[in-house]
């Protein structure tokens, strides 16, 4: 067997971003609310990218950071996320940086990002969209956003169409990542693997590097294979303060100091900024004075208990096509027909 040299996509975040991430970009945030990639979002702001497009199905703190530091132009999701009453700081951000907002649901959001990671030019849609303002108002990139046409599988039935949507780039946290780039995740998945498939280019941050193997035996965990990949950032903690499944849980205290400080007005906002994103230079330095700040047990009371699923099968003769076949070094070079290459 030959084996290839392996491409090494791994790198920081800040260079996964300076490299992957330009002005003007249309960025999609693979998350519905949780796990949320927040490293890659924190560099986003702090590299001053700017006139981006963000698309999130169902969004929060990620597109409301990036929206009052000027960073977006144009926002489309289903909803932005209010754990409080009172104007926040996106409410701010959309006034001060005349960011324009459309709306769709999460299912359509997801749709859209579906259909574009297929490569399909549609997706289709529930007609009663016909019946609310996210089909009677506003056009989608200069185009009508929601289509009624004649269902060419039963006559004299209606159905809805909405367009495919790819992102320049997507962003996502995951559980693990090979050094191939072959991504894993688990738990409430939502939106996640089509948010990130439908970029094409696509940073992945991971909590750990695992060995090759480990995902060729569990591969229906796999969301984002290896040649879609294009950085691999290996970032533990990097959805916090949201939870990821077999990780950590949501941050909520953290969590309601930052919502206190978006609806007490833009110097207290940019307080939090300055030190949670501005002061700190990557997310090493966010965790450290995390832990300094909160205690050095702080991150420990997040940590989940061990609850592993119930096993199954993987098991087979894990025999190569050669040795299925008998086919030996010997007879390969007697016969250059017979030469392959072996890739993982």
């Amino acid at each position: 067997m030959v084996e290839l040299e392996v491409f090494d996509k791994t790198m920081s975040m800040e260079e996964a971003v300076k490299k992957f991430v330009r002005d003007g970009d249309l960025l999609s945030i693979a998350s519905t609310g949780t796990p949320s990639p927040y490293a890659a979002i924190h560099e986003i702001v702090r590299q001053k990218k700017r006139n981006l497009t963000l698309l999130q199905a169902g969004s929060g703190q990620e597109t409301e950071i990036l929206v009052w530091t000027g960073c977006a132009k144009k926002f489309i999701a289903s909803y932005q996320a209010r754990v409080m009453a009172g104007e926040r700081a996106f409410d701010r951000g959309l006034r001060k940086h005349k960011v324009e907002v459309e709306e769709f649901t999460n299912y359509t959001v997801t749709a859209m990002q579906m259909a574009g990671a297929l490569g399909l030019p549609c997706f289709p849609a529930p007609l009663s969209l016909v019946c609310t303002d996210i089909y009677r108002k506003r056009t989608f990139m200069g185009n009508n956003k929601i289509v009624v046409m004649d269902n060419p599988f039963k006559a004299g039935e209606k159905m809805a169409l909405i367009p495919s949507i790819v992102a320049d780039v997507s962003v996502v946290h995951v559980q693990r990542i090979d050094k191939y780039g072959n991504a894993q995740a688990w738990g409430g998945l939502a939106s996640t693997k089509w948010g990130a498939l439908c970029g094409k280019k696509i940073i992945v941050s991971a909590e750990e590097m695992v060995d090759h193997e480990v995902v060729k035996f569990s591969p229906n965990y796999t969301i984002i294979p290896s040649y879609k990949t294009s950085a691999i950032v290996i970032e533990p903690w990097g959805a916090h303060a949201t939870d990821l499944t077999g990780y950590y849980d949501l941050d909520m205290p953290f969590g309601m100091l930052y919502y206190m400080s978006s609806i007490g007005g833009d110097e207290s906002f940019q307080a939090w900024l300055d030190e949670w994103v501005y002061g700190v230079s990557n997310r090493t330095e966010y965790l450290r004075h995390y832990s300094e700040k909160f205690g050095p047990k702080a991150l420990d009371r997040l940590r989940v208990k061990h609850r592993p699923s119930s096993e199954v099968n993987y098991g087979g003769s894990y025999q190569s096509y050669r040795e299925m076949l008998g086919i030996t070094d010997e007879m390969m070079e007697k016969s250059p027909d017979l030469f392959e290459i072996e890739v993982e």
